[in-house]
């Protein structure tokens, strides 16, 4: 079982097995990996802070002449959500598009249910793991 079959064929069994639309299913794997590319995103961007020389300097500067005097606050809404919206619709047009979803949730559908029951810890152990990465470098330099 791939790491999409996982995503995909997971979110449509779990609705399906509820006596929904599975497709629907669709929408919230895109959002699932939207925010976890978000994360790995911003993971990569903390360890460049932390092991790049410089880079923090250039990025505070870049930041502060884009957005002025801005809140951090502020200026990682007005960064995250954007991003978080375009990555969305690159993956709905591409990886998860509804012929994609179709052959990935088929393909898990057609896997024993010992390992169906597997793809959740398929899915979140990745997750976690940017998680606290990104958790542990945005504390590690307070």
């Amino acid at each position: 079982m791939t790491f999409l079959e996982a995503l995909y064929g997971s979110q449509y069994y779990e609705l399906h097995k509820l006596g929904k639309d599975g497709n629907k299913g669709r929408l919230n794997a895109n959002l699932f990996l939207s925010a976890m590319l978000v994360l790995a995103i911003i993971a990569a961007v903390l360890i460049c802070v932390k092991f790049v020389p410089g880079f923090n300097d250039s990025l505070t500067k870049s930041i502060r002449n884009v957005f002025g005097s801005s809140s951090g606050k502020a200026i990682g809404k007005l960064l995250a959500l954007p991003v978080f919206f375009l990555l969305y619709l690159i993956l709905s047009v591409t990886v998860g598009s509804k012929n994609n979803f179709k052959m990935h949730s088929e393909n898990f559908m057609q896997l024993p249910d010992e390992t169906k029951k597997k793809a959740n810890a398929r899915l979140l152990i990745p997750f976690f793991v940017l998680l606290g990465i990104v958790m542990f470098f945005a504390f590690s330099s307070l």
